[in-house]
């Protein structure tokens, strides 16, 4: 047991969503059920809950769509997206809180400026530094925590990596590179499969499919996973690409999260094709063996823990000055709620989001017919 794990500590964690999955609905997953199995009692809200939600109640994690459902003050707060975060700290005031960040871009993941936070958590350089120099929060109430994987999660590979790549897989948000990655396992003779939004096909426990390719093309945090059930890993999405990933290149990759700063090369077949020429079973073996052992989750949840620790005893030794709480409270609601006609914030929202859906929707169902159309030839 860990210096913060006492049992039945209560910690509420908050989601923009729990209807869906994604990188910040896996982590909040993956913690909840950590802090479990290590003592804790974790309660996660979402005003959407789903299948996702479900699956962490059938765990034992109570999961709540309204705050008013929370009887009693949580001891921390585990705060994710903008206006969630804010929701529990309105209702529960005197709780001490972190907020976890996990993008460069979107508006759910800007930071929440209550006195309660006493730390806001990167998941890489990037949004480390949107935070700091973007959205002006001082460096040292800043920190980084890369991503993690629950190797618990990842079964046995059936075989080995082959010396020649046989099965490829797109796992992707976006559908824009799939024609070009089609073209391309055509031409090296590859079988191409497409999971994730950018293929309209999302499992709830995709581990079990990545150990069944030799190669995954990825970014961000399913790069990680791909690496970690041992596949050969190409980085790269439809923003971009930065190559295959091997030992020499690991860790500056790993500061980026595999993600928007490293995809720096157009997603070409000329460029894809370099990047398969590169392919090797024994390296990608000794880069999965490297990230098993620094991003397993029981690392990061040690961190979260001491975090979670040092957040609770600043609490206890300088209580928020109720003033200074009622004035981010304010500044809060000015900065958030459209207050003018012409005001467009927050304005359709629900109607922009289900458009947004419904683009993606058509988008997967384009790169679907265009991959069928290529592998018919």
């Amino acid at each position: 047991m860990t210096r913060a794990s006492r049992p039945g500590r209560t910690v509420l964690l908050t989601n923009v969503w729990l209807d869906r999955r994604g990188g910040s609905e896996s982590v909040i997953r993956d913690v909840s059920l950590g802090l479990l199995a290590r003592g804790w009692r974790p309660i996660v809200y979402s005003p959407h809950l789903g299948e996702p939600a479900a699956e962490l109640e059938a765990r034992g994690v109570a999961t709540v769509s309204d705050l008013a459902q929370v009887a009693e003050p949580p001891e921390m707060i585990h705060g994710q997206h903008f206006v969630q975060t804010a929701e529990a700290l309105f209702h529960f005031p005197a709780a001490p809180a972190l907020q976890m960040c996990h993008a460069w871009v979107y508006w759910q993941e800007r930071p929440v400026r209550f006195p309660q936070i006493r730390r806001y958590v990167a998941v890489d350089q990037a949004v480390r530094d949107r935070l700091v120099h973007t959205e002006g929060l001082a460096p040292e109430r800043v920190e980084i925590l890369l991503n993690a994987v629950d190797l618990r999660r990842i079964p046995e590979r059936p075989a080995a990596l082959p010396e020649t790549p046989r099965r490829a897989l797109a796992f992707t948000k976006g559908p824009s590179h799939i024609p070009a990655l089609q073209r391309t396992c055509d031409r090296h003779g590859i079988k191409l499969d497409v999971l994730g939004a950018g293929g309209g096909r999302t499992v709830a426990a995709p581990e079990h499919e990545l150990v069944k390719y030799d190669i995954v093309f990825a970014t961000a945090r399913m790069a990680l996973e791909a690496a970690c059930a041992g596949c050969a890993v190409v980085v790269c999405d439809s923003r971009g690409l930065a190559g295959m990933l091997t030992s020499e290149g690991l860790q500056p990759l790993r500061l980026l999260n595999f993600g928007l700063r490293a995809l720096v090369r157009e997603v070409t077949s000329e460029t894809l094709s370099q990047e398969i020429a590169r392919y090797d079973a024994a390296d990608a073996a000794a880069v999965s063996e490297s990230l098993r052992a620094s991003a397993n989750l029981e690392l990061a949840l040690d961190r979260l823990e001491g975090l979670y620790e040092d957040a609770m005893a600043a609490a206890r030794r300088d209580p928020v000055d109720p003033a200074a709480r009622r004035r981010a409270e304010l500044a809060f609601l000015d900065e958030a709620l459209p207050r003018l006609r012409k005001d467009g914030r927050w304005l359709w929202m629900s109607e922009r989001e289900a458009m947004e859906r419904r683009i993606q929707d058509l988008e997967n169902r384009l790169a679907a017919a265009q991959a069928g159309l290529l592998a018919r030839g």
